[in-house]
């Protein structure tokens, strides 16, 4: 789980203020028919195990290990949720930070079935992992697997109703009733946050797992919580299924979302800091360190340079940025707006794809 947003009680409430309410209540599985509803999508649902090894290593020490035979690998299992996606070739969607550093990964069914899953791709930008289910004794696709549908979750409404289906605690599918408590949340755990907000209970082990609306549609893919406690508190964040969409052929086809970057480091440019420093401008992204091969650098922007606006779009913080880099490829031209002391200017930069982050300073754009 993330923090402070730890991954998600019932709090589902309906009030009658209307004929419009009555009409869209009445419109809504009854009693009766949500069981069916939820029984009907639970062999689509899966309960994630991941194992991390990790090497423990002491500078000077190894031979001290080998000599009392103390281990220094050791397994770290986490557990989380996902939805399958594509019955014919076993297709699982999660969350990245659920596998992100696996060695091994199982999933389970409904029926109680395990089986092995290969990680096809992963973007740990948008927190999302895409996921093969592989038959051990066959190495093929299990057959008679279920798929969820998909829905559209730019058509979730605020009070929406939904239910959350995972596996918390270990507790496995478990499925908790809410409604979108709010749309389009930041919560400042990754530069794309568009979080829906729900108070469908979700707890550790939901990372991954479906937010399905009332007709059984996925609309969002649980990812995590506000708590005190980490547990849930009624606050809970689920990535918009529409983003996952996006992104799910390159994920398919490269293992990756081919994002470009600039290889800046940047800061908003605050009251305080315009102040301390005498900068030249009021707003934008002051630019505080180069990466050396990256294409800012390549392209002669400069530390201390302020970036305005890319592409005719104003850039006020470093999201901006992000958001206007996350619709351009690798290779794309683009051109950058900044401010440089007294003098205006405007570049034009080649993008080239962002190599993997583990080898790259935290917060690099």
């Amino acid at each position: 789980m993330k923090k402070p947003c730890f991954l998600l009680a019932l709090s589902f409430g309906l009030f009658i203020s209307s004929i419009n309410s009555v009409l869209s209540i009445a419109a809504l599985p009854s009693a009766n028919e949500l069981p069916d509803l939820v029984e009907k999508i639970l062999p689509g649902v899966v309960n994630i195990s991941s194992t991390t090894l990790t090497r423990t290593q002491v500078y000077g020490m190894d031979d001290f290990f080998r000599y009392w035979g103390i281990p220094q690998e050791r397994k770290q299992s986490s557990l989380g949720s996902g939805f399958i996606i594509d019955e014919n070739e076993g297709l699982v969607l999660t969350n990245n930070h659920v596998v992100s550093h696996a060695t091994e990964v199982l999933v389970s069914l409904i029926d109680k079935k395990v089986y092995n899953a290969k990680i096809i791709g992963k973007d740990q930008k948008l927190d999302l992992a895409l996921l093969k289910i592989i038959d051990k004794s066959t190495q093929k696709t299990p057959e008679n697997l279920t798929r969820v549908p998909m829905g559209d979750s730019d058509l979730v409404r605020i009070a929406e109703s939904v239910f959350a289906v995972g596996n918390p605690f270990s507790l496995q599918h478990s499925v908790t009733v809410g409604i979108i408590s709010a749309k389009n949340r930041t919560i400042g755990i990754g530069p794309f946050d568009n979080f829906l907000q729900t108070d469908a209970s979700i707890n550790p082990g939901n990372s991954g797992g479906p937010l399905f609306n009332f007709k059984g549609e996925v609309i969002g893919i649980n990812t995590a919580i506000y708590s005190q406690t980490g547990q849930s508190g009624g606050l809970g964040f689920a990535i918009p299924v529409n983003e996952a969409k996006r992104v799910l052929e390159d994920l398919k086809k490269y293992g990756r979302v081919p994002r470009p970057w600039l290889g800046i480091l940047g800061e908003r440019i605050t009251p305080s800091l315009e102040h301390y420093y005498g900068l030249s401008a009021n707003k934008g992204v002051l630019v505080y360190d180069l990466a050396p091969r990256g294409p800012a650098g390549q392209g002669s922007i400069r530390v201390g340079d302020i970036i305005s606006s890319i592409e005719g779009t104003e850039t006020l913080d470093t999201q901006a940025v992000e958001r206007v880099l996350e619709k351009r490829r690798p290779k794309d031209k683009i051109k950058v707006t900044l401010q440089r002391g007294a003098k205006t200017l405007t570049l034009t930069l080649t993008l080239s794809e962002l190599p993997p982050l583990d080898n790259l300073p935290q917060g690099i754009i």
